[in-house]
């Protein structure tokens, strides 16, 4: 785990990469004064750097790091593994019942299409490690909650 001062550096990696990406299109798109071309770049530079920035806040430890952020923290993977598998055993019988049970054996080709028909939203480990980190700190947030209204 990294310490927990580096938490700031990942929002703001986050925060500067989106004020970049929509700088960067405004330049290019509205103005052009950046090429058209250089946009795909500029966008998966700054979309590399939001990854960065959303890998630094799953990775840093909370200021008072116990045995119970450690058990929320596996909740959390925990539920989003469920979640995933959720999506997959969704999509793939999806996917059997539109082609017929037929391409349930030939599990390669049920995949792909899954892939294909889906796109990147629910195949990209990026949508868990996103969906992890926004479980975590809703059950972060609703923990807190609780140990104030306990204290009133």
């Amino acid at each position: 785990m990294l310490p927990h001062s580096l938490r700031k550096y990942g929002y703001g990696l986050m925060i500067a990469s989106v004020l970049s990406l929509l700088l960067g299109l405004l330049l290019a798109n509205v103005f052009e004064i950046i090429p058209q071309t250089h946009t795909k770049f500029i966008s998966m530079v700054m979309y590399l750097l939001f990854f960065l920035g959303v890998f630094v806040l799953v990775m840093t430890e909370e200021k008072d790091d116990d045995e119970m952020i450690g058990s929320i923290r596996r909740r959390s993977i925990v539920t989003t593994a469920f979640i995933a598998f959720g999506f997959y055993m969704v999509i793939n019988l999806v996917m059997a019942f539109l082609h017929g049970f037929r391409s349930l054996y030939s599990v390669p080709s049920v995949s792909s299409l899954a892939t294909f028909m889906t796109g990147p939203i629910f195949t990209s480990v990026n949508t868990y490690i996103y969906l992890y980190l926004i479980i975590f700190r809703i059950s972060i947030w609703k923990m807190r909650r609780q140990c104030k209204e306990d204290e009133v």
